[in-house]
């Protein structure tokens, strides 16, 4: 369940930005041309809206992979799955705090919610690494 909700987080953000950026050069206040290597002015919150979808390719990328493992090799515990759920609760959290303008926002929030997803994923691996040594 945990994997299927962040699939489903990084769907809505690709239709999202499709729609944003679709809006925006329907109102003309962009042309379709500046998407090819994304040169000129964007709106904040376009920009926004593409840099919220590109980190559901970093950091949640090892989420994907310890999540298949665990899966592959079905040797994960309840204590793995509490760290899953930790790991998805606070990337909603991100989420929810990434889809405003990020301009204008106190980066302590999303800074500090990032840093506890993080540490949610780095003990989730090192229970995996542990689990597959022994």
């Amino acid at each position: 369940m945990p994997l299927s909700i962040m699939v489903i987080l990084n769907l809505f953000l690709i239709f999202r930005l499709l729609y944003m950026a679709t809006m925006y050069i329907i109102r003309k206040n962009i042309r379709l041309s500046q998407f090819r290597i994304y040169e000129g002015e964007f709106p904040d919150r376009l920009w926004s809206a593409r840099q919220q979808y590109q980190n559901m390719f970093e950091i949640p990328i090892l989420f994907y992979l310890l999540c298949l493992l665990n899966i592959f090799f079905n040797k994960y515990t309840q204590f793995d799955l509490i760290l899953a759920w930790g790991f998805v609760i606070f990337r909603i959290i991100h989420f929810f705090i990434r889809i405003q303008n990020q301009k204008n926002i106190n980066i302590i929030p999303r800074t500090l919610v990032f840093v506890l997803s993080l540490a949610f994923l780095t003990i989730a691996w090192i229970s995996f690494i542990i689990k597959h040594i022994y």
